[in-house]
């Protein structure tokens, strides 16, 4: 095979968790600040971790109820307002079929990428996932790719880091693996195919021949 080790971003990528996102941070912003957020609040440095999110915009005093504000509603309201993308469990079946090591490279902590997996079904598939609470230091940097890679004892050279977000395609590329920028779930479809990604795929069928070369 072209890829033995296939590393996932999830929201985004394997969990449609766009609107959820959102409105958790709307909700955040209007319970603690007390008004509605701009769009530009709630859409810019998406990807990036909750916690950086807000501290770019609330005084550090704000942030712990800004923090348990968004991850009351959000768990309140995964169940609702989350779903696993179409074609991503056929997807991941095919690639355990083929014998890749999986995996899942995440800026979001662990509880909630673990209740994701499990919640979705795909905690079978995906033999490591690393969140922003195993690394010093998230995506786009290299570390996360490079621990994951670590966990499942994957060489570079035949890994593939698939994401939705120019943050994916960067921290790929800067850990040594091939990229490839899922546009079915992205939101900022001109942005990843600038970061320059190796591959393409449009729809998660198009993953497996990918892999299988």
């Amino acid at each position: 095979m072209r890829f033995t080790t296939v590393l996932f971003d999830l929201d985004g990528t394997l969990v449609d968790s766009f609107e959820l996102i959102a409105q958790s941070f709307r909700h955040a912003i209007r319970a603690v600040r007390h008004r509605e957020a701009t769009d530009d609040e709630v859409f810019s440095r998406w990807g990036e971790p909750l916690r950086s999110r807000l501290e770019s915009m609330a005084a550090p005093a704000q942030i712990p109820d800004l923090f348990a504000a968004y991850t009351d509603f959000y768990q309140e309201h995964h169940n609702r307002l989350a779903r696993v993308f179409p074609g991503v469990h056929e997807m991941v079946e095919r690639l355990a079929h083929l014998g890749c090591r999986l995996g899942v490279v995440t800026s979001k902590r662990r509880p909630t990428t673990e209740h994701d997996l499990e919640v979705y079904g795909l905690a079978p598939f995906i033999s490591t996932a690393v969140t922003s609470d195993d690394v010093a230091v998230v995506k786009p940097a290299a570390d996360p790719v490079r621990e994951a890679l670590r966990r499942l004892r994957g060489d570079a050279r035949s890994a593939l880091m698939i994401g939705d977000a120019v943050f994916d395609i960067r921290a790929g590329a800067a850990a040594g693996v091939a990229t490839a920028a899922a546009l079915w779930g992205t939101r900022e479809r001109e942005a990843v195919l600038a970061a320059a990604p190796d591959h393409v795929v449009e729809r998660p069928d198009e993953v497996p021949p990918l892999v299988a070369g």
